[in-house]
């Protein structure tokens, strides 16, 4: 089947293994467009039967599915004989360290985090078809190198034996002996005929094409004078011993040409007796085998370096940890796992294009072999994930010293390419984990865990820096991880509930909408803070399912009060980053409006500057189509951010919000008062209502009523209630005191 897919131009046969429709769609249509012949499986169990008949080239298997997940079906595939050589791409909407080292540790070759990017899927999955095919035709022609010479020593051994029986009928035969000859000249492999004595009678042409020596030049000279580079004195000793016990020896020699170049050789030596037992001559047949040695040399190198930066890779950085590991337990030391990660290099390859990527990669690995201290050890893990290992003492001076470096070496730039005028600068920032052996582990895996979490923490206090593992990290991440697990299936288990915190008329006084809060009570973490949940929702690609339940729920409770005869009631929305990215938003909300029959006016949605900064001409287009269908815009926390006119003159906003940060102190600081005062007046210019959140104190409802603020929210009039309640304060139709005491 792979020879038709060869015959047909295919790429290569992919399996695919998604539980996911959409994504299963997503990655067999791109992997079909560019190429490759695609296979599919909707489940760990139909993928297992799928391979038995036709092992694929490369496998894409999604970690969690019903039943057989992803990491029992890598670790039967492995355990198989003929599948085991298939390399494994897990896909995962996680971004689980531990996933990570179990996955590595069951064979996968590597990761793809979702949501699944066109580029990256393309590139790691050409990058590991190709090392497949290179490492199979690599095993292959290794295989056909010892096959041949297990043939050529057969029929070297069948030519010796020939020759034998030739010497003892040429007089009796001279047509088998003109056979001889022509076998004589037309073989490859060099041969060297001998008397008894030693001194040499002929050569054959391979000879001369080998060692550049004409026959004429080496007949009537003893055999001793073929030049071979003897490593082992005692290597001609044996040599002779063995033709004398058994009348053969072989094995490999280092031989030196006419030129003086030397060459490995495989070679041969057998005797050919006569009727009495004497010995009359000796046969020497040899091979040049450079060429075998060198692709055993690369197989080696690839079998523990990394192919595009020559690094080593996790094997040969793990037999590394353990040397360095022995070495610091005998000397008092410590050694400390350092794991870099370079910063948004996803920018690299977007901007420049993959080719620079590699360029760049490799020149980050130049640069980091130069800046570690002699016997610490650069690897690559992978992507632009760096691994240093690096023996220090109790003050660990040497790995601030060289972490310190790192960071100040590619701040400044590193020069790629090399060749007359293709040079560049790029100037790169990374993000570094430490974790220090025997103080935070004392194995490999605990210290590449933890020093993935300190990695991970570097990050979110603003990357370019670097950060050692403490056990308050391990103990947050693990909280993370707990609120990630109870995160999934929330939904379907009716643990979210949405609160409606009163919008007030500072005019009327009335009640003219409210703002939807999500909450979130779990049966094991109890009541979780939005602001723990909804940033982890985003991180771990969740936001989006959670975005639509809540729009939905929104639009089922306006429709309720509507249908209570309580009347048209405005609720404002949240629209986190990431989901108002999604392509699918605007259509779920128009969904939603139209299944429960609720006025597009009714519902509202909040933004913030940072939600549309990824893509403003997207979020342009996107905020148009809604404001369209008539929903109302908002922008939230408006002065904390970049707080763009440009923004404010582009985007369709209808209400700006001032944010409780500059409420808070509007009585009682001028700043905070001007802030205020010009956020209103510049909406007011602009057409735009002004809302206040955050408001506490009567003194802060009489200044923004008092300098024309349209609305506020906040503890002064009611703190966010659940659905019942705010029903019943609709009921009762209670007013915002707006009469001065």
């Amino acid at each position: 089947m792979h020879r038709d897919l060869s015959e047909q131009g295919s790429k290569g046969e992919v399996l695919i293994v998604e539980d996911t429709p959409a994504s299963l769609k997503l990655l067999s249509d791109l992997l079909t467009e560019a190429g490759y012949y695609v296979r599919q499986a909707p489940n760990g169990e139909l993928a297992l039967w799928t391979v038995q008949s036709r092992p694929p080239e490369l496998i894409l298997l999604d970690v969690r599915m019903p039943g057989i997940d992803g990491f029992e079906v890598c670790r039967r595939l492995k355990a198989a004989p003929a599948t085991a050589h298939v390399p494994v791409i897990f896909l995962s909407a996680q971004h689980d360290t531990d996933d990570k080292v179990r996955g590595f540790a069951l064979g996968g070759a590597d990761f793809i985090a979702k949501p699944f990017q066109a580029e990256e899927i393309l590139a790691r999955t050409d990058a590991q078809v190709r090392l497949g095919r290179a490492q199979l035709a690599l095993a292959t022609e290794r295989a056909h190198l010892e096959q041949r010479v297990r043939e050529r020593t057969a029929e070297l051994a069948e030519l010796a034996a020939s020759l034998e029986r030739e010497v003892e009928r040429r007089r009796a035969n001279e047509e088998t002996l003109r056979l001889a000859a022509r076998v004589f000249a037309a073989t490859q492999d060099a041969i060297v005929i001998a008397d008894a004595s030693g001194v040499i009678v002929a050569t054959n042409p391979a000879f001369t094409a080998i060692s550049g020596y004409d026959s004429g030049e080496m007949t009537g000279r003893h055999v001793s004078t073929l030049q071979t580079v003897q490593h082992n004195t005692s290597a001609y000793q044996d040599m002779m011993a063995a033709l004398a016990g058994h009348g053969h020896w072989s094995g490999e020699m280092l031989a030196r040409r006419k030129n003086g170049a030397t060459f490995p050789g495989l070679l041969s030596v057998s005797t050919v007796t006569g009727a009495d037992g004497a010995v009359e001559n000796y046969i020497v047949v040899f091979m040049d085998i450079t060429e075998r040695k060198a692709e055993q040399h690369m197989i080696d190198f690839l079998s523990y370096h990394d192919a595009l930066t020559g690094l080593p890779n996790r094997l040969l950085a793990r037999q590394c940890f353990d040397e360095a590991q022995a070495a610091a337990q005998r000397n008092g030391q410590f050694v400390a796992v350092m794991c870099l990660d370079l910063d948004r290099f996803k920018s690299v390859n977007d901007s420049y294009g993959a080719p620079v990527g590699d360029q760049a990669l490799q020149a980050v690995a130049r640069f980091l072999r130069g800046c570690v201290p002699e016997g610490a050890t650069v690897s690559r893990q992978g992507g632009d994930e760096f691994q240093i290992i690096l023996p220090d003492d109790s003050h660990l001076s040497a790995t601030m010293a060289t972490a310190q470096a790192i960071l100040a070496g590619l701040r400044d730039g590193l020069t790629m390419g090399g060749e007359a005028g293709a040079s560049q600068h790029v100037a790169l920032t990374t993000s570094i984990g430490i974790a220090v052996c025997p103080a935070d582990g004392s194995t490999l895996d605990e210290l590449l865990r933890n020093a993935d979490t300190a990695l991970y923490r570097a990050k979110e206090v603003g990357r370019d820096n670097y950060a050692f593992f403490t056990e308050r990290m391990d103990a947050d991440i693990r909280a993370k991880l707990a609120i990630q697990a109870q995160l999934r299936g929330a939904i379907a288990r009716g643990e979210f509930e949405v609160h409606y915190q009163p919008q007030m008329c500072l005019r009327t006084g009335s009640m003219l909408g409210a703002e939807a809060l999500l909450r979130w009570h779990n049966p094991v973490l109890g009541h979780v803070p939005p602001n723990r949940f909804i940033p982890l929702a985003e991180e771990y690609g969740l936001i989006a399912a959670i975005g639509v339940w809540v729009v939905d729920t929104v639009c089922a409770q306006i429709a309720a009060w509507q249908a209570a005869g309580l009347g048209t009631v405005k609720v404002a929305v949240n629209l986190a980053g990431s989901q108002f990215a999604h392509d699918s938003t605007v259509a779920s909300v128009e969904q939603a409006l139209r299944r429960h029959g609720v006025p597009p006016a009714s519902l509202g949605l909040e933004i913030t500057e940072g939600t549309v900064m990824g893509d403003p001409d997207k979020a342009v287009a996107a905020l148009g189509r809604l404001k369209d269908i008539g929903v109302a815009i908002s922008l939230d926390d408006f002065g904390t951010g970049y707080s763009s006119l440009a923004y404010l003159k582009r985007f369709p906003i209808d209400v700006l919000k001032i944010d409780k940060s500059f409420v808070d102190d509007v009585t009682t600081k001028a700043s905070d008062a001007a802030i205020a005062l010009s956020v209103i007046s510049l909406a007011h210019n602009l057409n735009m209502r002004v809302i206040a959140e955050g408001v506490e104190t009567r003194e802060q409802v009489e200044f923004l009523a008092a300098h024309g603020c349209d609305e506020m929210q906040g503890y002064y009039f009611s703190r966010p209630l659940a659905a019942g309640a705010y029903t019943t304060l609709l009921r009762e139709k209670r007013l915002l005191d707006l009469l001065p005491d």
